[in-house]
């Protein structure tokens, strides 16, 4: 089963095409995808302009982690010794712990009040909006409802060997799964998946059944507005690491098959209500 919108490098370790091309049935038309892609630069310029300098987003990031280590670890010694005690036995530790926050608060005050001030302009507010507008005219062209339901699918670099895939991570990659948002609805022949760059239609004749793993997974970071410890997020669990990584404890794999293809559609394990809804299948229980 190749994963649908991954990135096989099996063979070709440049390789950048996303796979389950075959299924997809509309892209849109060269006049606004252009118009997409002014909007969606002078956007992320002004998001960029609204962030600290890269250097010190890295320091950021750093003294964010090394103080929360620190934390834990003297939480953990505190199990076996008293605070006075731990102090005496590795004073660095609370000190090292107490700068690196130290640094890391003042640069997230430092942070949100550029964030502020750069978001809050007039002309901010409107390379944002015309972003909205854009990508709802991009779906619209599509025919995408209005009121189609948002999910996030599990995209990775793999290699196959023996039949197994193997996750792969390139550079600076800070965790082996993306989770790109998409679109989803149904009729009553086909499953649509669409993003900005195309929609994806899956004939639910095609839809074989909805595989459980019980692994593990990291994943880059939470896209919904709403908290994952928050609303119908929180019986899942997750967690979030020093990095802003999300982990989740399993996900799933909705089987497709069409025309001699095999496909799966990654999950993370929120996500599995709307598509058990719009498939009518139900997940294998383990």
């Amino acid at each position: 089963m190749k994963p649908f919108f991954g990135i096989d490098l099996t063979t070709d370790k440049k390789n950048e095409q996303f796979n389950g091309t075959e299924f997809l049935v509309m892209k849109p038309s060269s006049a606004m995808a252009q118009s997409f892609e002014q909007s969606s630069k002078k956007a992320e310029e002004t998001i960029e302009r609204s962030k600290l300098p890269l250097l010190l987003r890295i320091m950021q990031l750093i003294c964010g982690g090394l103080g929360a280590i620190s934390v834990a670890s003297i939480i953990r010694g505190l199990g076996t010794v008293s605070l006075n005690q731990a102090y005496k036995n590795a004073p660095w530790l609370f000190w090292l712990g107490g700068v690196c926050l130290f640094i890391w608060g003042i640069l997230k005050i430092i942070s949100t009040r550029k964030e502020k001030a750069v978001l809050g302009t007039e002309e901010s507010s409107h390379s944002l909006t015309n972003l909205e507008k854009t990508c709802a005219a991009v779906y619209s062209e599509m025919s995408v409802p209005t009121d189609a339901k948002e999910v996030d699918i599990l995209s990775f670099l793999y290699k196959e060997k023996n039949g197994q895939l193997k996750i792969c991570e390139k550079g600076m990659q800070l965790a082996p799964y993306l989770n790109p948002i998409f679109k989803i609805f149904s009729d009553a022949d086909y499953l649509y998946l669409a993003n900005l760059e195309g929609k994806y239609a899956f004939p639910l004749s095609s839809l074989v059944s909805i595989h459980t793993v019980k692994k593990r997974i990291r994943i880059a970071g939470w896209n919904k507005e709403v908290g994952f410890k928050q609303d119908r997020y929180k019986q899942y669990k997750i967690e979030r690491n020093n990095i802003g990584n999300i982990l989740c404890k399993d996900y799933y794999i909705l089987e497709v098959y069409h025309d001699s293809i095999s496909l799966g559609i990654y999950i993370p394990c929120y996500e599995l209500p709307i598509f058990e809804e719009l498939t009518g299948l139900k997940a294998e229980k383990k």
